[in-house]
């Protein structure tokens, strides 16, 4: 087997990537379904006990099913969070999307006598005088996959785990012929499934994190908004599973802990011979990590920035108008004016920040104030999160502040 670069860590099954369903009736038309009792959804007198069952792939390619339960993703159709059906299997990333502080139990499902392969951006192109977006390690995901992810509110950040949360809602992410499609499913209050809601939905709740009880709105998005953040070139696509996330150890429910990209190969779902000899591997980064114990800030800063940002700030995503592109494999050595340093803000200006980043002085930096506030039409990221990531904004400040100030000319700074 091929060379993986292996990035060791022990990773619990907590922060999980964005939206995406199918099935039942109605073809690919977006219909709001009318809310029903346990009589019109037959899933509902189902028991939850754990069973075998078969994805329904068909149901999941022909339109968009009313309850979760009919895809039949998992054992337990009450719990999106264990126990994936054939050809399912759960993953995690090594720097999370976040959003509220909710869990998220992410899962792929990909058909039988198909598999997923590595793909290289190298082949960056011209374009129409632009510089084609091409992120490089994406996952080249077969028609028929489904990326799934539960997202579930702990009543304490510090107390995990799905018998102590409130789950939300589960989102989908399709394959199918047409392109990706993102559905979201609502949980009823008894907990018993999701129903497809194309409107999306908001729920006031709070949350202890660390000594702070939070109060916050947890929004539930629309597919439009779901789109929205994961287009690039014009067309939905995933926006997590990445090689550089994937690559390192994750514990599986069985007990053993193994390499996620080994894992996706043995299990028949990568492409081995995809892969190149060497799969870069972003440093692990969650709400527990130590800022004065990083390593090498910069790769962990920008994977941060990467998996929170990038999807809409790149050449083609819906921030490409802005002076801030931050992808992972955009050089900071090379293009610092790309990233914003001394750049005027497109959006934002009015905030009363001249620069989107300042170099060595996060708090004249517009980028951070922007992490750091909940006001609305100031708040990045815009969609998904009501509460500030303290951690991520710690980050990137602590970030910016190494950055040497001869890196760029800004002028009159800020106060």
């Amino acid at each position: 087997m091929k060379k993986i670069t292996m990035f060791f860590a022990s990773v619990i099954m907590s922060g999980l990537t964005a939206c995406g369903g199918g099935g039942g009736a109605g073809g690919d038309s977006d219909p709001t379904p009318t809310p029903g009792d346990s009589d019109k959804n037959p899933a509902a007198n189902v028991s939850c006990a754990a069973s075998e069952r078969t994805v329904q792939w068909e149901a999941l390619l022909a339109g968009n099913a009313t309850y979760l339960s009919e895809y039949q993703l998992f054992s337990n159709s009450c719990d999106p969070t264990s126990g994936p059906s054939d050809r399912g299997l759960a993953y995690d990333l090594s720097v999370p999307l976040f959003t509220d502080y909710a869990t998220k139990y992410r899962f792929v499902f990909i058909p039988e006598n198909t598999k997923a392969a590595y793909s290289s951006g190298a082949d960056t192109t011209l374009e129409d005088g632009r510089i084609l977006y091409a992120d490089d390690g994406v996952i080249d995901f077969p028609i028929g996959t489904v990326i799934v992810k539960t997202f579930s509110l702990p009543s304490d950040t510090s107390d995990r785990g799905f018998d102590k949360e409130n789950m939300v809602e589960t989102r989908l992410l399709i394959h199918r012929a047409t392109g990706w499609k993102a559905l979201p499913y609502v949980w009823n209050a008894a907990k018993t499934d999701a129903q497809l809601d194309f409107n999306g939905d908001s729920q006031q709740t709070s949350i202890m994190h660390g000594s702070e009880q939070l109060n916050f709105t947890y929004n539930v998005p629309d597919p439009q908004k779901c789109q929205r953040c994961h287009q690039v070139e014009g067309k939905t696509k995933p926006i997590g599973p990445k090689a550089r996330y994937l690559n390192m150890d994750y514990t599986y429910a069985d007990g053993t802990t193994k390499n996620q990209l080994t894992q996706w190969v043995d299990k028949g779902l990568l492409e081995e011979a995809s892969l190149p000899g060497v799969v870069e591997a972003v440093p692990v980064f969650n709400d527990s990590t130590v800022l004065g114990e990083i390593e090498d800030l910069e790769k962990v800063a920008k994977g941060w920035l990467d998996i929170n940002c990038a999807h809409c700030h790149n050449p083609a995503g819906d921030a490409s108008n802005t002076n801030m592109h931050v992808e992972y494999t955009r050089s900071y050595t090379s293009d610092k004016s790309g990233h914003g340093v001394c750049e005027d803000p497109v959006s934002g200006a009015g905030s009363g920040f001249a620069y989107i980043i300042v170099p060595g002085d996060a708090d004249s930096s517009l980028l951070t104030y922007r992490l750091g506030t909940r006001n609305a039409g100031e708040l990045m990221p815009p969609l998904g999160r009501d509460l500030v990531h303290t951690e991520g904004h710690a980050l990137v400040s602590r970030w910016i502040n190494s950055l040497n100030p001869s890196d760029g000319t800004c002028g009159q700074q800020q106060p």
